[in-house]
Parts: structure tokens; sequence; C-alpha cells
């Protein structure tokens, strides 16, 4: 009973660090500025997409008109001073040119506004997970399999809004369904 007792002392004395430890989170989006000779556009609401962006070789097995290439992603770093844990985390989104593509009888701004909407709904994701993020309970030993968990849990779930998207618009034929979306998808970019 006593070797139990001390076994149960010796584990509370060298677990009770682990419990005083504090974690501090930063998230926040990071407001990367994109250099016109590279392939990557980094979102800001100053800066919509146009035609000559879309640079990769067009699918022409595909029945869409165009593909937006876009994602988000993050920086991560923790660093530890004394006890406490200081867990940075950064999220951008991108768009990329050569994975891009249009085909060439598309060029109304009705159909880029479309597109422009695939990156505006990636933005959209980039903030959802942001706010998981800021919900959710790092501790020193979770910190990266969580992150990676609610960051797989929102490409996820971009994914599946995406081609929620693409079905109720019908690839922006259904304009009626379009404009819609126009509507609920510009209220969100302003109210971020």
């Amino acid at each position: 009973m006593r070797n139990k007792l001390s076994a149960l002392i010796l584990i509370l004395f060298f677990s009770f660090p682990a419990f005083s430890q504090k974690v501090f989170l930063k998230v926040s989006i990071e407001n990367k500025i994109s250099n016109p000779v590279n392939d990557t556009i980094y979102y800001s609401t100053n800066r919509l997409l146009t035609w000559d962006d879309f640079k990769g070789v067009p699918d022409y097995n595909s029945p869409g008109g165009a593909i937006t290439a876009s994602g988000f992603a993050f920086n991560a770093n923790m660093n530890m001073i004394g006890k406490d844990i200081y867990l940075n985390i950064g999220v951008y989104t991108f768009f990329s040119k050569k994975n891009s593509w249009k085909k060439p009888n598309i060029n109304s701004s009705y159909h880029l506004v479309h597109e422009q909407h695939h990156f505006d709904i990636t933005r959209i994701s980039a903030g959802k997970f942001c706010d998981e993020l800021l919900k959710a309970n790092f501790t020193v030993t979770n910190y990266s399999k969580l992150l990676s968990a609610l960051f797989d849990k929102a490409f996820n779930e971009n994914k599946a809004l995406q081609e929620k998207y693409d079905n109720e618009t019908r690839h922006s034929i259904n304009t009626s369904e379009q404009l819609k979306w126009n509507d609920k998808i510009t209220a969100e970019i302003k109210s971020l």
C-alpha cells in the first residue's frame, strides 16, 4: 500500500508542472502581399481576380468553362517562456495562376464573378478555421495533432461548400441561384 501511495505522490509531483503550463494563443489572418511576377495571388478585397490571372491549360474534357484553384494554409510556431507556451498561428488564402484555367470562349464578367466567389468562399472558410482555432483547447501535448485535425475539418468543409455552390448555381448556369449566392457571399465577405 505504501509503495502505491509513494508512486501516486511521485506521479502527481512530476505531472503537476504540466497542469500549471498555460497556452497563450494568437490567431490572425495574414495579409500577404502578392508579387505580380509570381504564381500565387494572396487574397485581398482590394485585388479581385481578372481573366488574365487564369494561366493554366484548359481541360477540354471538363464540362466547366473555368476552374479557380484556391486554398488556405497556415504558419504556426510555438515558443516556451518559462512554463508558458505561446502558440502563434497565421492563416492565409491564396490563388494559383498556373492551376487555374479558363476556356477561350469564357470571357464574361458574369462568369468571372462566379470564379471570384470561389476564391471568396475559400477566404470565408479560412475565417471559419480561425474561429475554430480560437475555440480549441490547446495544450503542450495536443497542439500539433489538434491543429492538424482542425485544419483537415476546415479543408473538408470548404470543399463541401465549394461543391454546394457549384451544384446550386449549376456552375453559374442557374442565374437566379447565382444571384442569391452573389448576395450571400458578398455579405459574408463584408462581415469579415
